[in-house]
């Protein structure tokens, strides 16, 4: 039987052939309907074969085997990062991909280096390479993922290649960025500052989502935040894996993306001292129990107010 005319196939074999290894992805998420660090791949009948069943599946690309480094600027704060950093350091023409978030996104595609690959990072004021740029990298166990035109964003719209060019190798200046290690203390009054900063304007900025699903999710998200941020001493871990997992089922019924939830809560959670040893609490305790309460959260996914 011929294929839809609007099935993703097509785009996910021309991907296969360019040497990505793909696999298949929730329609408007980020999450994977495979267990992709294991199953991701380039041949082409198992391709097939998964989007012969989804047709509409957006196309996930696998980094760390597709030797692969993308680079995520997210927003207007990610674009004056990348606008300061390569004013300075100059940009070398690559693949990219227009994300389809409302207030803009882009993914520039580069070739992996063989040698000490970056690992996945996100950007802050004192954290990854910069304020709104993300990297998606090869060096971690599995590495990271990227999602490929023309598949679905949460917003409605379509990822697109910006520009159709050849990869490009990871320029030096961008691979040391991306592997050097942070020298600011975790607790530092710069970056409960920062943090202070980002809740306040989550809390402010108008709701851009389009529909009313994700409009609730996101007030639910800038919810949670607000209540670890306020929490006292006693019960604090406790209370931010109840709000990872709640919003990690948000994260896999496709209402909010990963990284905006680990961001808010990982602000949150500094803003109330969990990393903080001084105020009792342990260096590294809020990225565990931000990955305990989402993994959890993440194998029940809930996609509307009334899915309990």
């Amino acid at each position: 039987m011929p294929m839809r005319s609007t099935s993703l196939l097509p785009a996910a074999l021309a991907l296969a052939d360019r040497g990505m290894v793909i696999f298949p992805v929730r329609a408007g998420s980020k999450m994977p309907m495979v267990r992709w660090s294991r199953e991701a791949t380039r041949d082409p009948q198992v391709i097939t074969g998964w989007w012969t069943r989804w047709p509409h599946a957006s196309i996930g690309v696998a980094c760390k085997p597709s030797q692969l480094t993308v680079v995520d600027v997210d927003g207007p704060t990610g674009r004056a990062s990348w606008a300061a950093l390569t004013a300075r350091h100059g940009h070398t023409p690559t693949a990219s991909v227009s994300t389809g978030r409302i207030d803009g996104g882009i993914h520039y595609w580069y070739r992996a280096p063989e040698a000490n690959p970056p690992a996945n990072s996100t950007g802050t004021e004192t954290d990854g390479i910069a304020p709104g740029i993300d990297i998606r990298g090869a060096g971690d166990s599995h590495g990271g993922m990227a999602v490929a035109p023309p598949s679905r964003h949460r917003t409605g719209r379509r990822y697109q290649w910006a520009d159709r060019l050849p990869l490009a190798d990871l320029p030096g200046w961008l691979h040391r960025a991306a592997t050097t290690r942070p020298t600011t203390p975790a607790s530092s009054a710069a970056e409960v500052d920062a943090a202070r900063r980002r809740l306040t304007a989550r809390q402010a900025r108008p709701d851009l989502a389009q529909t009313r699903e994700h409009r609730w999710a996101a007030a639910v998200l800038a919810g949670e935040a607000t209540d670890i941020a306020a929490m006292a001493q006693t019960g604090r871990n406790q209370a931010l894996n109840g709000a990872a997992y709640k919003l990690g089922r948000l994260v896999a019924g496709g209402l909010l993306d990963e990284r905006d939830v680990r961001q808010a809560l990982t602000d949150a959670a500094l803003f109330a001292g969990l990393d903080d040893p001084a105020r009792g609490g342990k260096r590294g305790s809020t990225a565990r129990t931000l990955d305990s309460g989402l993994t959890a959260g993440m194998r029940r996914p809930r996609t509307g107010v009334e899915d309990r």
